[in-house]
């Protein structure tokens, strides 16, 4: 498989992932609600932020329930349900969502009306995650497969922001800028890297502090529209990722995010 058919994947998906929103200058309140696949990226989050000059970025709360959809967080009863409460303050600028393999998840719908009730500026951010089970994944297969995935999903959001007159809600391209690694691993080209299984820390696919970087890097593109090219934050011990992985990691993170974000002409001020 070629990198350019995976990269011809981000142009198709380009359209619908976008969020009105001006350049941004100052951190962000931020609620993160999803999965294993996602819920690591708070700590290196707040620090990429603050090293970048957003200080006042922080995290108002989390929602983790693990091989999650979206919907099982909207369940929750009252009293466990911190992700609604956030919202329903107005207080919060970002919610991250995970969905998992079933899509449309109604829980996107939910979680979106609801927060646009409460803050009409806030944006929704709906990680686009990797394959379970990726060592078992047929390769051959899955363009056709993501396609068709991010087919759904991109009818859903338009829905969403349709409904609501205003492109709120965004995707954040994870498994295109996964899918970008993947290619360049084999291809011999990420330093310290040298076998796609080492992103791994298990068949399911829970990631290996690799990946968990490539995703952080990936929400911070998305939530500041700016590359995280040169930032040190995630190269220190408690992730333990070479400089230079680090470095070919940031890379494609923003190289994915500004194919994603294509059509969205708040960009432009991050180039």
């Amino acid at each position: 498989m070629q990198l350019r058919l995976w990269a011809g994947l981000l142009m198709i998906t380009a359209t619908a992932i976008r969020a009105e929103v001006p350049a941004i200058t100052e951190g962000q309140s931020v609620f993160i609600c999803g999965h294993s696949f996602h819920l690591f990226i708070q700590k290196p989050l707040e620090a990429l932020a603050k090293e970048a000059g957003f200080t006042s970025h922080f995290t108002v709360g989390t929602s983790m329930i693990g091989g999650s959809r979206v919907i099982q967080h909207w369940e929750l009863p009252d009293e466990k349900n911190t992700a609604k409460r956030a919202l329903e303050t107005g207080k919060v600028d970002v919610l991250t969502l995970a969905p998992h393999s079933q899509i449309p998840d109604p829980g996107i719908d939910r979680f979106a009306d609801l927060a646009f009730e409460h803050n009409p500026n806030i944006r929704v951010m709906v990680q686009i995650s990797w394959p379970t089970e990726p060592l078992q994944t047929d390769w051959e297969q899955m363009p056709l497969r993501f396609a068709a995935y991010m087919a759904a999903a991109q009818q859903q959001i338009a829905a969403i922001n349709a409904r609501h007159g205003r492109d709120f809600v965004s995707f954040v391209p994870v498994a295109q800028a996964y899918f970008q690694l993947r290619e360049a691993i084999l291809a011999g080209q990420i330093p310290g890297i040298t076998n796609f299984a080492d992103l791994f820390k298990d068949p399911l696919g829970h990631p290996k502090p690799p990946l968990e970087n490539l995703v952080t890097f990936c929400w911070f593109a998305a939530i500041y529209h700016r590359s995280p090219e040169g930032l040190t934050a995630l190269d220190s011990p408690a992730t333990p990722v070479a400089a230079k992985t680090n470095r070919a990691l940031q890379k494609i993170a923003w190289d994915a995010v500004r194919a994603a974000q294509s059509t969205d002409p708040s960009l432009k001020k991050a180039d």
